[in-house]
């Protein structure tokens, strides 16, 4: 049984990954193998993050060893060296000494004599050069061997201090000891020394005896100003958001965790004062990073924009293990929120963009006699769902398989941000364009003197999209993002109505307007009517004119909604009226016909709209027959009679 176990059990040696996959075939359903595969996604994704994390935080160890080990070797090398030379030396002493050895060998006690004297004169010779051995190494920076070898002087030369060269060498001596030391804190006050030599020269003032309570007051002062004046060179040193938290990354962050661990190494019992000045410093960076995330104005760098989100959010996970105390995660999380925000604003502005841009294509197309209605209409219906589509695109991005805080629990983020991409930007994008077709119906502005063909492609373009592209875009947005209707999403049917309630408002318009125009035909006729003729010739020409006008419009609405389109005849006909275009024209001269009725995306009510216009400006109106009506529009006007008198009216 315990082998069974053990070749089940992912974590030991002997694993058996067949096994393992048949057992979970056999005993789990789709949903559960489903659910299995993203637990051990997840699990892989923390981790690479933990993995991430740890190597973070051994990087800094890492270099100062990697650092001692290339110091140790350089000075083995020249360890090796002296060696080799001091081997031969000895070797040739031993030589000589062998040789002397036979000749001086009566000598030898005056010989031992003078040789001592001669250490002594040599130890002399050193003490004398002390100070201008001292001044040699401290202009070459090596301050930490000034101190050590003044130090050293010191204590063997304490005791013939009342000798008066040696008192003379010992206050040269330590005036350059006093000069390196006041040198060291000079370089501790000032910014623009690296965060390395302030560490090393805190170790060293802290050696010789400094004031520790001094020595950690300056050192976070020195470390506030370099960390400000890190920020101050990011402000003003960087090209995009991606470019700003790269710099971050590699300046601030980096020096930031080596000053908490140099304070933390010598003043472990300062560190509420050090998270103090962190805390200051970090929430600048913050501010920085979230003014220029905020500042984004372009939809198209939203690929940009979330991967220097995703590097800010590991960095600063990485710092809040790094610098225990210190946890700007919340922080991020907001930030992330926001900027998801801002980006589906950017988004669902450059979509109403969009539509303003191919709305005045659309009426430039018009002004220069473009004919091909229905193009128009898909263009306008087509720009709309490429946009939400490319932002909804954009925003996919947010929730990569790639991106660390996609993995963040869904109430820190992910559900959020679905919501808002649905409502905020899909539900919204709708409303847009519909404010759009409320603006080209009310007429405000340059829109009052728009063409009425617009209003009808415009219309046109919403009854397709009510038809279709809206019901699809809308279960995109819910497949793409993982959501269901009991989280409080805006109901399709609520969309589509509005599309389509907006459609037939601009229909009712687009008529409205022709209506209007084609009545002025009919008036232009009759207000040269003095008195009742026989042959009313103005009338007829009008009459002919607003025809041949109705025609021309029967012929767009053809071509943009579908159907017949009635065909030109010229001879005299006395067949009965059969077209619906025909027998709508008659009864309107037969019964009045009730103003601001229903108007559905159909040509027959523009004529209801001419006869309602024409009626309300005739002072006494009355209806002709619909024969003779008939016989009027379809004779030639060379042949129709100028003198018989009509019972009939005009």
């Amino acid at each position: 049984m315990s082998s069974v176990t053990s070749i089940l059990d992912i974590t030991q040696p002997d694993f058996d990954v067949e096994a393992y996959v048949v057992k979970l075939l056999k005993g789990k359903s789709l949903d559960g193998l489903v659910k299995e595969e993203e637990e051990m996604v997840s699990a892989v994704r923390r981790l690479d993050s933990d993995v991430h994390q740890i190597v973070y935080e051994n990087y800094n160890k890492f270099l100062t060893a990697t650092s001692t080990v290339r110091k140790i070797q350089d000075e083995f090398t020249q360890l090796d060296s002296e060696m080799k030379s001091l081997s031969q030396s000895m070797t040739k002493i031993s030589t000589l000494i062998g040789n002397l050895g036979g000749v001086i060998g009566e000598k030898r006690d005056d010989i031992l004599q003078l040789g001592s004297s001669y250490k002594v004169v040599n130890s002399l010779k050193h003490i004398f050069d002390l100070p201008q051995v001292l001044q040699g190494e401290f202009d070459e920076g090596n301050y930490g061997e000034v101190l050590r070898m003044y130090k050293m002087a010191e204590e063997s030369l304490d005791e013939y201090k009342e000798v008066a060269t040696v008192q003379s060498v010992l206050e040269k001596s330590k005036k350059i000891y006093d000069i390196t030391e006041n040198h060291l804190m000079e370089q501790l006050r000032n910014p623009a020394s690296g965060t390395e030599f302030v560490s090393e020269a805190v170790d060293l003032l802290l050696t010789i005896g400094r004031d520790k309570e001094e020595v950690q007051t300056v050192l976070l002062t020195c470390s506030e100003q370099s960390l400000r004046k890190d920020l101050k060179y990011l402000e003003e040193n960087y090209s995009d958001v991606l470019d700003l938290v790269e710099r971050a990354s590699e300046t601030f962050i980096p020096n930031l965790t080596l000053i908490a661990t140099t304070h933390d190494r010598l003043f472990e019992e300062k560190r509420k004062e050090l998270l103090e000045v962190l805390q200051s410093e970090m929430n600048s960076l913050h501010f920085l990073v979230s003014k220029v995330f905020l500042s984004s104005s372009d939809a198209k760098d939203c690929s940009i924009v979330v991967r220097a989100l995703d590097r800010y959010f590991r960095k600063i996970s990485t710092c809040r293990h790094v610098i225990p105390g210190l946890d700007f995660l919340p922080l991020a999380i907001e930030l992330i929120n926001k900027v998801s925000t801002h980006e589906i604003d950017l988004s669902l502005t450059r979509i109403k963009e969009e539509l303003k841009n191919s709305l005045n294509e659309i009426r430039k197309a018009l002004v220069n006699d473009e004919k091909d209605l229905p193009g128009l209409a898909n263009k306008l219906e087509q720009v709309f769902v490429h946009q939400v589509k490319t932002a909804l695109a954009n925003l996919l991005l947010f929730t990569a398989s790639d991106v660390t805080f996609a993995n963040l629990p869904p109430d820190e983020f992910s559900r959020s941000f679905a919501l808002n991409a649905h409502e905020r930007l899909l539900v919204q994008a709708f409303h847009r364009l519909t404010d759009l077709a409320d603006e080209y119906e009310t007429g405000v502005g340059e829109i009052r003197f728009v063409d009425p063909r617009v209003l009808l492609v415009f219309g046109v373009s919403l009854q397709h999209l009510t038809n279709k592209s809206a019901t699809y875009l809308l279960n995109l947005c819910r497949e793409q993002f993982s959501l269901t209707p009991r989280e409080g999403l805006t109901d399709i049917t609520v969309v589509t109505s509005e599309v389509k309630s907006r459609a037939q408002k601009l229909v009712r318009c687009y008529a409205e307007k022709t209506g209007l125009a084609l009545g002025e035909t009919l008036v232009k006729g009759c207000t040269m009517l003095v008195e009742p003729s026989a042959t009313p010739n103005s009338v007829r020409a009008s009459v002919r004119r607003l025809v041949e006008e109705m025609n021309t419009c029967d012929g767009e609405l053809t071509m943009l909604l579908g159907g017949e389109a009635k065909p030109k005849d010229t001879k005299i006909s006395r067949r009965p009226i059969t077209t619906a275009l025909d027998a709508a024209r008659d009864s309107l001269w037969c019964e009045r016909i009730d103003f601001h009725l229903q108007i559905h995306v159909v040509v027959n009510s523009m004529v209801d709209q001419a006869l309602s216009s024409a009626l309300k400006r005739c002072q006494d109106p009355v209806l002709v027959h619909p024969s003779r009506l008939v016989q009027l529009c379809e004779q030639p006007f060379a042949n129709r009679p100028n003198s018989q008198a009509s019972s009939l009216g005009y």
